[in-house]
């Protein structure tokens, strides 16, 4: 039938030169598309019909869309012959097959009642508990009557009482989780029954007398419920994105948004099944077959398994506004497949990397999720590879005492995304003495542990390398290691990692003065030379320094959590030493203080951090001095009187332990000068990454004064990789423009493309990049936008006028916090969730930025700033 209906739509499409089309059908008919066309010409709507009997309707979408949303067939085509809007003709026998009416697509999914009530005549793998329907009216006139009823068709079951209001469930809203439904109550409870019903229509406000609720058999125990999404609910690109609930035995949990840790999982459409794990396999063919009963690709599927049975609870169309992509699905499809064959390409190492299975990471070493994002657009890509992963990672190591990795990108993409070659990581922090053998097990073991506990990508080098000195190594790698590498070769490691953490030390001087000199000669407006040795410059007194900064920072802050770690000082006592010292950041909040009592001029804090954006190297995002007021302002006005400074001498007691640490960790220093190591070490890390932004920020400013008389906005900039950017700067202004603009046109496409791919955080197999199931901390990110506001954490619904502008923080959204929705908030994010919670529902529908789930640590390390950028295209989160 499908096909029917395309070959239709598309032959008769020229009759409105383009205007959608709609057409609703039951059973199969053989189009006259010559009598449609001439029809169609004179009314908006046709109907065509078999001994009295309407078999479908075709005309313009706008016309019979609000007929159709209430109205079984038949009804409509009556409604639409009253109004005057349609032409009537009657089938001829030959056009008529033998098939069984059947309800499909529009003519099933109606309210949820309706919905339910239809699909359960129909054969299909699933079981559906037949609703019983009470009416408002009905409930208003005789209450004792409905509740006999009741009780006579469940008896003492347990039921649910579920919401299923007109305003609820349409094609272009859903209105996710505004109405109430009440779980597990007694049928032979009267008053318990009455009372839920009162309650939920209670909850649809104004003309509840219109509306009805249902009831149902209470499914429990279950062993997985949970939402499937035919279609991925933000890009609608073909995937099925299931949100499964395996643990709390309930089936609420998922579209409340209450599970702390939901399973996500996103299946390619064209995944074979053999390839899915049984329960997944079983959802996703239930999915296949409502799709295609029904002819609707976009649907949102509510289930539970319970006792060898798959119970659907809900089917409703998704509501969104955009339409099914199409030309990007084509080249979506291409890049997966190029993805594919480009990791299967790197699955053995290239010398001089070694160890067993290459496993890749958006969060690992340099963390491109966070600094560039996930779905980085060239000019930012490009940029992050010149300055830091293309050679800088590995040269720093090299010179600090690891592996020469030098010529071995960390960065790879698959698909459009960035991901860290978390094996060639694993490889730069071997110390360079270390034998081949003796590497190689190291790595290739640890990417096995990597690979079993997928949740560490981001805590790599605190929980799966050992990278530098720290208290109870020697143990540690004993522990790990022994069953495959002799006591010498783990003591020689040992030794190794010792000397590479006080040779690191006792450079960071130097490193600092490199700083220094770029700081001194930041970068000069013009590009005379062109753009290689600007970068070149920043490269090597900006990020290699910075890169040497920021590694002696990790070591030292290693070998503190490890004096936690092992007992010698408690979390307080590390909280107590880290609040000593004072960086960069530390001096932003203390100038403003100082704007604010008068003692420094905007101007001068503007001249020190206004080349600050969140997102550094994301030339589309305002750098800070182009509205001063607006970034800064929040921070003078609301910012702490005085910022909190331990001034107490550290205890005596502290000092002797810390001296009697390093002493068993093999350091031969005093716990004062690991202290100041410590400072020096965290604080440099801080100037360092301020300078060089700095100086990337005039750069990033300079390339967009140079697009602007071409023509050229910001976001075309961006779209542009640093080579094409070289290339450009090299023609006339004319050609230039020329040149610029094909190529962004063509990343622009390439973009739209890879938008529509879901792909997983952490990637050990190449199936991987066709199916993915995650767990835990995985925000859903709704809408591509990227917001600044001031942070509002919100326990309970905050005053309406406190909201306006602000990114509001909540534990979890249940429906309870709809009413935020319409205060003009800026964004919303939330602890707990996943992409079928209500809140991201209704998110998606109202196209609000959001990040929901992102986890209890993430929230609360969100939670503790002023402001924060919410960037949903490139999937960070960053808090200030």
């Amino acid at each position: 039938m499908r096909v029917w209906a395309e070959r239709v739509l598309g032959t008769l499409a020229p009759t409105y030169d383009g205007v959608p089309l709609t057409l609703v059908f039951k059973g199969t008919v053989l189009p006259r598309p010559r009598a449609l066309r001439v029809l169609l010409q004179a009314v908006p709507a046709v109907i065509a019909t078999w001994r009295g009997e309407c078999r479908f309707i075709v005309g313009r979408t706008q016309s019979v869309r609000e007929t159709l949303e209430a109205w079984d067939l038949d009804e409509a085509a009556d409604r639409l012959i009253r109004a005057g809007a349609a032409a009537r003709f009657e089938l001829e026998a030959d056009e008529v097959s033998s098939e069984p009416l059947a309800p499909v697509g529009r003519l099933v999914l109606g309210d949820k009642a309706r919905t339910l009530d239809l699909l359960s005549e129909l054969h299909g793998p699933w079981r559906i508990s037949r609703p019983h329907i009470v009416r408002g009216e009905d409930w208003a006139r005789d209450r004792d009557a409905v509740l006999r009823r009741v009780r006579d068709r469940f008896g003492n079951e347990r039921v649910v009482v579920r919401s299923s209001c007109s305003a609820e469930d349409a094609w272009t809203a859903s209105n996710a989780g505004r109405f109430l439904s009440v779980l597990d109550v007694d049928a032979g409870d009267a008053v318990a029954v009455g009372g839920a019903i009162s309650d939920v229509f209670a909850s649809y406000g104004p003309g509840a007398e219109q509306e009805k609720v249902f009831l149902q058999s209470y499914v429990h125990p279950v062993s997985e419920s949970g939402v499937l999404m035919a279609r991925h609910p933000e890009t609608l690109a073909s995937y099925w994105v299931v949100a499964s609930d395996v643990s709390s035995g309930r089936t609420d949990q998922i579209t409340s948004g209450a599970l702390e840790k939901p399973s996500s999982a996103y299946v390619e459409h064209g995944v074979p099944r053999g390839l899915l794990p049984d329960s997944l396999r079983r959802v996703v063919t239930v999915g296949r077959e409502l799709v295609k009963l029904l002819g609707v690709e976009a649907l949102d599927i509510e289930f539970a398994l319970a006792g060898g049975d798959f119970h659907l609870f809900q089917v409703r169309p998704i509501a969104k506004g955009s339409s099914l992509p199409e030309g990007g699905e084509v080249r979506r499809a291409m890049l997966l497949a190029d993805a594919c064959t480009a990791h299967q390409a790197l699955l053995r190492p290239r010398a001089p990397v070694v160890g067993d299975g290459p496993v890749y990471s958006t969060m690992t070493d340099w963390n491109p999720a966070e600094m560039i994002g996930r779905r980085p657009l060239p000019l930012a890509r490009t940029l992050y590879g010149r300055l830091i992963t293309d050679r800088t990672w590995a040269e720093q190591r090299a010179a600090y005492g690891y592996r020469d990795l030098r010529g071995i990108p960390l960065l790879r993409d698959f698909a459009g995304h960035a991901y860290v070659d978390v094996r060639a990581s694993l490889n730069s922090f071997i110390p360079a003495v270390t034998p081949a053998r003796v590497a190689e097990v190291l790595v290739s073991q640890q990417l096995a542990r990597l690979a079993h506990a997928p949740e560490l990508h981001d805590k790599v080098e605190f929980e799966i390398a050992d990278t530098c000195a720290s208290l109870g190594l020697r143990e540690r790698l004993r522990r790990l290691y022994a069953s495959s590498l002799d006591a010498g070769e783990l003591d020689a490691l040992a030794t190794a990692l010792r000397d590479i953490t006080l040779r690191g030390l006792a450079d960071l001087p130097a490193q600092v003065e490199q700083v220094q000199r770029l700081r001194a000669q930041p970068f000069a407006p013009g590009f005379e030379g062109g753009l290689g040795p600007v970068l070149t410059r920043l490269r090597e007194l900006g990020t290699l320094p910075f890169a040497h900064l920021a590694r002696t920072a990790f070591v030292v802050t290693a070998l503190l959590k490890s004096f936690v770690r092992e007992g010698v000082m408690d979390p307080s006592e590390q909280r107590e030493v880290l609040q000593r010292i004072r960086t960069v950041a530390g001096q932003l909040q203390a100038d403003a203080l100082r704007v604010r009592r008068g003692e420094l001029g905007l101007e001068a804090l503007v001249a020190e951090f206004g080349h600050l954006r969140p997102g550094t190297y994301d030339l589309r995002v305002p750098r800070y001095d182009a509205d001063p007021e607006r970034y800064f302002g929040p921070l003078i006005s609301s910012g702490a009187e005085e910022p909190f400074r331990q001034e107490a001498p550290l205890s005596r007691s502290l000092h002797e332990r810390l001296g009697a640490g390093l002493r068993s960790a093999g350091l031969s220093m005093t716990s004062e000068v690991f202290l100041a190591h410590l400072g020096a070490g965290i604080a440099g890390r801080e100037y360092g990454k301020h300078v060089f932004t700095k100086t990337l920020s005039g750069v990033l400013e300079y390339l967009a004064q140079w697009g602007e008389p071409l023509g050229l906005g910001r976001d075309d900039l961006a779209h542009l990789s640093l080579e094409q950017v070289e290339t450009a700067l090299k023609l006339a202004p004319l050609e230039a423009r020329s040149w610029c603009r094909d190529a962004v046109e063509e990343a622009r496409e390439h973009a739209a493309a890879v938008n529509l791919i879901e792909l997983p955080d952490i990637l050990v197999r190449t199936s991987h990049l066709l199916f993915h199931v995650s767990s835990g901390e995985q925000p859903l990110f709704v809408t591509k936008a990227c917001v600044r506001a001031p942070v509002l954490v919100a326990d309970g619904l905050p005053d309406p006028e406190s909201v306006r502008g602000n990114i509001v923080l909540l534990e979890r959204a249940d429906p309870g916090y709809d009413g935020l929705l319409a205060l003009g908030v800026a964004g919303i994010v939330t602890a707990y969730g996943g992409a079928n919670s209500h809140m991201a529902v209704r998110c998606t529908e109202l196209q609000l930025p959001a990040a929901i789930g992102v986890g209890r640590e993430q929230f609360r390390r969100l939670s503790g700033g002023r402001v924060m950028t919410l960037d949903c295209g490139g999937r960070r989160l960053v808090h200030e």
